[in-house]
């Protein structure tokens, strides 16, 4: 007799689709239940997307700190660079018919390039090419490049 009590009131708390008329008791605990659901989810996310970013700047501090100790070993162990004073590189010997601000651009790039690979680069001279495209500009030049192109 007891168990069919039990299966009798399970029948009475469930929701069937056939109910049209649902009481506001009903319809507050399932609106209730939903949101609770859905923040205790979310606030869930939160913890573990907090957690995951702790736990990686903890690996990255570390792998950090262990570069700059490899570092600063490498500094240790490695001797005083013998100071060599180099000679002054000389001007560039520039022949007739280049411009003096080309010669300016050129070596300001090569200096550039040289600062960004941490070498001294110097411009030894300077001379127009033999081609065709010396005795074109720069505009003729581009328009047969264009018109020649392969498909």
């Amino acid at each position: 007799m007891d168990i069919s009590r039990g299966i009798i009131a399970l029948a009475d708390n469930t929701i069937h689709t056939s109910d049209k008329d649902l009481g506001g008791n009903t319809i507050a605990a399932v609106v209730i239940t939903g949101l609770a659901v859905v923040f205790i989810a979310l606030i869930i996310l939160i913890c573990l997307v907090w957690l995951y970013g702790k736990i990686f700047e903890a690996v990255n501090n570390k792998a950090k700190r262990r570069a700059e100790e490899e570092k600063a070993a490498a500094e240790k162990a490695k001797p005083a660079p013998a100071v060599v004073k180099a000679p002054k590189p000389a001007a560039p010997a520039v022949t007739d018919g280049v411009e003096e601000e080309t010669v300016a651009v050129i070596m300001a790039a090569v200096a550039a390039y040289g600062a960004q690979t941490g070498r001294k680069l110097a411009v030894k001279s300077i001379k127009p090419s033999g081609g065709t495209s010396a005795r074109r500009n720069a505009w003729s030049a581009a328009g047969l490049a264009e018109a020649t192109r392969p498909f």
